[in-house]
């Protein structure tokens, strides 16, 4: 999916094993993509983040034990409708000429294996910090490179995005697909 690639996390840090050393990696939209997805009254719509960078601390042999930053420039958010780009970015959504950025930071719990495992950390999004998990794996390994996947649900309207509550469903679909380069 790296030529559809979903949204925003990657997975994050836990107690690494004995003798496991993490290392500092990073991913951007080159690399990446940060997207969503949510209900209007008549279809799905999907959207992404055109720009972001995130980094994340490491051991390619314990994925399960990784922590996340990640920085999200909310002004570069597109959405598959016509039109509504600009109202996302609006002041009666994101507001990106006040807060045009949000933030993610979490860390993997230990728990599961490469195939499933939690991120648990904090989402801020105009101002508004609340925590957030996602459902992460690792999906592919390649000679120098491994690939993640993560998903989460927020509801907007924790986050002060309660504009067109009769047309867009407050539960928003966040996902990250991410190629770590080692």
């Amino acid at each position: 999916m790296i030529g559809r690639r979903p949204f925003l996390a990657v997975p994050l840090v836990s107690l690494p094993s004995a003798g496991a050393q993490r290392e500092r990696y990073a991913f951007d939209q080159d690399s990446g993509r940060i997207g969503f997805t949510f209900r209007d009254l008549v279809f799905t719509a999907t959207g992404r983040l055109g720009r972001f960078r995130a980094t994340v601390m490491l051991d390619p042999g314990h994925p399960m034990s990784m922590a996340v930053d990640c920085v999200l420039d909310m002004r570069t958010i597109e959405v598959s409708i016509p039109g509504a780009t600009e109202r996302l970015r609006s002041e009666a959504f994101f507001d990106v000429g006040h807060f045009p950025e949000a933030r993610f930071h979490g860390e993997a719990d230990g728990q599961g294996d490469a195939t499933s495992f939690s991120i648990l950390g904090e989402l801020t999004m105009r101002n508004v910090t609340r925590p957030f998990r996602m459902r992460s794996r690792l999906v592919e390994r390649r000679p120098g490179m491994v690939r993640f996947q993560a998903d989460g649900e927020i509801s907007r309207g924790e986050f002060g995005l309660l504009a067109d509550r009769a047309l867009v469903s407050d539960a928003v679909e966040l996902n990250v697909d991410a190629w770590v380069v080692l």
